[in-house]
């Protein structure tokens, strides 16, 4: 058995305690069913009103997607029998809850995303091979810096004026 499974357990059994203490055990079970029960209504209504969001035209497809899979493990958390999960649940059920749940996961998968694109190409061999387009600098002078040549190649502006016009003519004469 899983050890999340068993800390689940564990601290629904000491919320029904509690709440047991407090309210009675006739009325924690009573309460545990009530919230299942609004916990599903709710969830379905919430999802009923964001499909009529949406076919009018108010929601987008992103949105609705996630707000969906949102109620769905709402309801879900809902079902299930406990005073932890049933709070959880209305949690994701609640417009204002759920929206910010919609963004921390979306921020939360974009990052993983970029993480997982980022290793994949690091494993890749395209990842290896660099491109080097020059540099301003002689060859020569990078590979002996303590010789200075002074017999580099200078291109005069008109030179260049000259090869751009292509005809042949001296850019001084008209």
């Amino acid at each position: 058995m899983p050890v999340y499974l068993l800390l689940y357990f564990l601290v629904e059994a000491i919320a029904f305690f509690l709440v047991a203490k407090w309210i009675g055990v006739g009325w924690a079970i009573l309460a545990i069913f009530g919230l299942m029960l609004f916990g599903c209504f709710a969830a379905a209504a919430s999802l009923r009103g964001e499909l009529v969001r949406a076919a009018k035209g108010q929601a987008n497809v992103g949105q609705l997607a996630g707000d969906s899979a949102l109620l769905l493990a709402g309801w879900a958390m809902n079902i299930v029998p406990g005073f932890v999960s049933s709070v959880l649940g209305l949690l994701l059920v609640f417009g204002p809850t759920r929206g910010m749940a919609r963004r921390a996961m979306t921020k939360r998968a974009r990052r993983s995303m970029e993480d997982l694109g980022a290793r994949i190409y690091a494993a890749t061999p395209m990842s290896q091979f660099t491109t080097s387009y020059g540099s301003f600098t002689n060859p020569q002078q990078q590979a002996h810096p303590e010789q200075n040549r002074s017999d580099d190649t200078v291109i005069d502006a008109d030179e260049l004026e000259q090869w751009y016009r292509m005809d042949g003519r001296d850019p001084g004469e008209k």
